[in-house]
């Protein structure tokens, strides 16, 4: 089946989409337009310690590096691991001269917008006229699960669409190219594969494994649910004595296997990536994915009833929703990553659901009652949203130690850190400012990430007792020489979390130069000679 393109079919779907990207950005909006006098909004409002790692590879990137380090933590690294998304992103930074804070948002919404505008096109392969498809889309675009109802909290043993962003499309669309990017990836990748088996021409395969390389490099682990996907429709079709999704399926497998088989090596030959890969992110039980998804479910069933009467084949469909509640109980510490794009056939399976009411003339309570579907369907997204505004209103992370907003100090100390260091240069801060600190300097911090610093609960014990008023010069000589720091950030006249944090300017450490000074922040360098 060819699509044909209808110009004004598609610029309706365009502002759809740009109206569901516009509601996704409303908190980013309205951070930088509360920023009080003195302060700037540093651009993320969930996940910012996610962020703040997306943040140091851009920051990489657009500093001439090709190869990407962790700087959350100092322990040696071969420093052999590559991204092409971050790499690109970095790199048009670089180019452009834009703030990587508006990079990462600029892409965030291309991604976001060209993942919508896909979805519609290919839902297309089973709904055939134009509102169906736009259904298609509000479902796709706005809907998530019941977790409104309950507590909007992070526990993972909980509603996965109060917390868990990759698996509902709009929360991916919210807060990171870094899950729609992989997502339209997925998405083009499987409609390559069913064009093969549709059309019985090989160069789908290719287009396919093509795809499938750069996701084998950008978000690895997602190769897995495609697999699982692929496996479950192959083994469909062998059924009906059809060999050729299979064999597609290894043609583009083998397409991909270089770079599969590089992130496969990264790993074995890099510690500080396995142990960041090792990081336990388990699946919660399944009922609270059938709670995540809501009236997706039972919309979703009522598509494959209709399908079925009405002799649609939806096994792509189908296979895909298994494949994504297979993938994430398979016995791998990234379980719950794994149900990324698993929102996607669910909602179009209930948009073919939907759009049962919607033939001829809809009446008007039918219609209202579609209406009131989706909006029943969205109402956990726009609980996400509020909650997330109502913390940049009171200066509070959802996620972090560090809070929504940066004083003109530390953006000025900053940028003193990004052009005055050394290249190896290792930063000592406290908790919260070096989470944000090698987004913005490109320089390793000592501990800065739960997950990215080795042994962080450890070290994170050590940085605190450094910190703190009564601890032991001696226990401090011996911390910056044994830990290699080279330089120290030190807070003044600060209330609140920094009341407790010793004052270095008040009072001198014969090892530490004041080498950069504000009214509430200062670096000083470590003298070695001294300790």
């Amino acid at each position: 089946m060819k699509m044909v393109i209808d110009n004004r079919e598609y610029r309706l779907a365009f502002w759809i989409a740009f109206a569901i990207m516009l509601l996704a950005s409303l908190p980013y909006i309205f951070g930088y337009a509360i920023a009080p006098s003195g302060y700037r909004f540093i651009g993320f409002t969930y996940n910012v310690d996610d962020a703040c790692v997306y943040m140091s590879w851009m920051r990489q990137a657009a500093d001439g590096h090709f190869f990407l380090r962790n700087l959350f933590t100092t322990e040696p690294q071969s420093a052999h691991g590559f991204n092409l998304l971050f790499l690109a992103m970095g790199w048009f930074g670089r180019i452009t001269h834009m703030p990587l804070v508006g990079v990462f948002h600029l892409f965030r919404v291309i991604f976001g917008m060209a993942l919508l505008l896909s979805i519609y096109a290919l839902s297309g392969i089973w709904l055939k006229d134009e509102r169906a498809k736009r259904l298609c889309l509000l479902v796709t675009g706005l809907s998530a699960g019941l977790g409104w109802i309950l507590p909007m909290n992070q526990a993972v043993n909980h509603s996965p669409d109060t917390w868990q962003p990759e698996s509902i499309t709009f929360l991916s669309a919210y807060l990171s190219p870094l899950y729609t990017f992989p997502t339209l990836l997925m998405l083009w990748a499987v409609y390559c594969l069913h064009k093969l088996d549709e059309s019985r021409e090989w160069k789908y395969a290719v287009r396919a494994g093509l795809l499938l390389l750069v996701l084998a490099n950008v978000h690895t682990y997602d190769l897995i649910t495609v697999a699982v996907l692929w496996a479950l429709y192959a083994a469909v079709a062998l059924t009906k004595r059809s060999s050729r999704p299979a064999l597609g399926g290894l043609i583009a497998a083998g397409i991909a296997l270089p770079l599969a088989a590089y992130q496969v090596y990264f790993y074995y030959t890099e510690p500080i990536f396995r142990m960041r890969a090792a990081v336990p992110t388990t699946t919660p039980a399944f009922y609270w994915y059938i709670m995540g998804y809501g009236l997706l479910v039972p919309f979703a069933m009522l598509g494959v009833w209709r399908a079925i009467k009405e002799r649609k084949d939806v096994m792509l469909l189908v296979c895909w929703a298994l494949a994504g509640f297979i993938a994430i109980y398979l016995p791998v510490s990234f379980q719950r990553k794994l149900i990324m794009g698993t929102h996607i056939p669910l909602s179009i399976l209930a948009a073919i659901g939907l759009a049962g009411f919607a033939r001829g003339r809809l009446p008007f309570l039918r219609s209202m009652a579609i209406a009131a579907c989706v909006l029943v369907m969205m109402a956990t997204n726009i609980r996400f949203l509020a909650r997330d505004m109502d913390s940049a209103m009171k200066n509070e992370s959802q996620t972090v130690a560090h809070v929504p907003f940066i004083s003109d100090d530390e953006s000025a100390v900053f940028d003193n850190l990004h052009t005055d260091l050394g290249p190896d240069a290792v930063i000592l801060a406290p908790p919260g400012t070096a989470y944000v600190i090698p987004g913005y300097t490109g320089h390793t911090v000592y501990a800065g990430h739960w997950g990215e610093t080795a042994d962080y609960e450890q070290k994170l014990l050590a940085l605190v007792r450094f910190y703190q008023p009564d601890a032991q010069d001696s226990y401090r000589r011996q911390f910056l020489k044994d830990a290699g720091i080279d330089y120290v950030v030190g807070y003044h006249n600060m209330g609140g979390a920094q009341t407790d944090v010793y004052d270095f300017r008040e009072k001198p450490l014969p090892y530490l130069r004041n080498v950069f000074d504000r009214p509430e922040i200062s670096v000083y360098e470590v003298l070695r000679d001294r300790l």
